[in-house]
C-alpha cells in the first residue's frame, strides 16, 4: 500500500463551494459597510431631524464613522493575519450588528457617537479583509474575477444609496439607515 504524495495534496487542494459562500458573504459585508456609510452621508438632514441635532453636531456623526473605519484598517490587517480572516470578519460583523440596531433608540448625541464609532471600528474590517479573504480562497483561475467583483461591489453600493436611502425614508423610517446594516449582517456569518 502506498501512501499519497502529500506534495500533490498541498499543490491541488479540494474545491469545494464553501469558499465560494465564505466569498460571497464578506463581499456582502463589505457592501453592507459602505451602504451604511453613504445612507448616513445621504440621510445626515433626516438623522439631524429625528435626533434633534444643529449642524455643527450632526457633523460628527458621519465623521465618528468613517474615522473610526479609517482608522482600523491597518489594525485589521494584523489582526487578520494573527487570528485569522475568518475569525475577525465574524466577530466584527456580530459587533456590527448589535451596534447598528442600537443606534437607533440613543438619543443623546454621546452615545450615537460613541456606538457609530464602535460599528466603524468593526466595518472598518470588512475592506482591508474581504479582500484578503477573497485572495487567498478562490482558486487562482478565479483571483480576477474576485477582484473585480469586489471593485463593483464597492461602486454599486455607492451608487445606489441614494436610491435605498428614499425609499427607506418614504416606506419605513429613518431608523432603517442603520437597521439595514442589522438585517443584512447575518446573513453571510453562518457560510464564513
Amino acid at each position: 500500500m502506498t501512501r499519497p504524495d502529500l506534495k500533490t495534496a498541498e499543490a491541488h487542494p479540494a474545491l469545494t463551494t464553501h469558499p465560494f459562500l465564505g466569498i460571497a458573504g464578506v463581499l456582502l459585508g463589505a457592501l453592507i459597510a459602505t451602504c451604511t456609510g453613504r445612507l448616513m452621508s445621504v440621510g445626515l438632514v433626516d438623522i439631524r431631524g429625528a435626533l434633534h441635532l444643529g449642524v455643527d453636531e450632526a457633523s460628527w456623526i458621519n465623521t465618528s464613522f468613517n474615522a473610526s473605519k479609517m482608522f482600523i484598517g491597518p489594525f485589521s490587517v494584523y489582526l487578520g493575519g494573527l487570528l485569522g480572516p475568518r475569525r475577525v470578519l465574524l466577530a466584527c460583523a456580530w459587533i456590527f450588528t448589535a451596534v447598528s440596531f442600537l443606534i437607533p433608540f440613543c438619543h443623546s448625541l454621546a452615545a450615537v457617537i460613541t456606538l457609530l464609532i464602535l460599528a466603524g471600528l468593526s466595518a472598518g474590517t470588512f475592506y482591508p479583509l474581504t479582500l484578503s479573504f477573497v485572495l487567498r480562497n478562490l482558486p487562482m483561475r478565479y483571483v480576477l474575477l474576485g477582484i473585480a467583483m469586489y471593485a463593483t461591489d464597492i461602486i454599486f453600493t455607492t451608487d445606489m444609496a441614494q436610491a435605498w436611502e428614499s425609499f427607506v425614508l418614504e416606506h419605513l423610517s429613518w431608523h432603517w439607515i442603520f437597521w439595514n446594516g442589522t438585517v443584512l449582517t447575518p446573513l453571510p456569518t453562518p457560510f464564513g
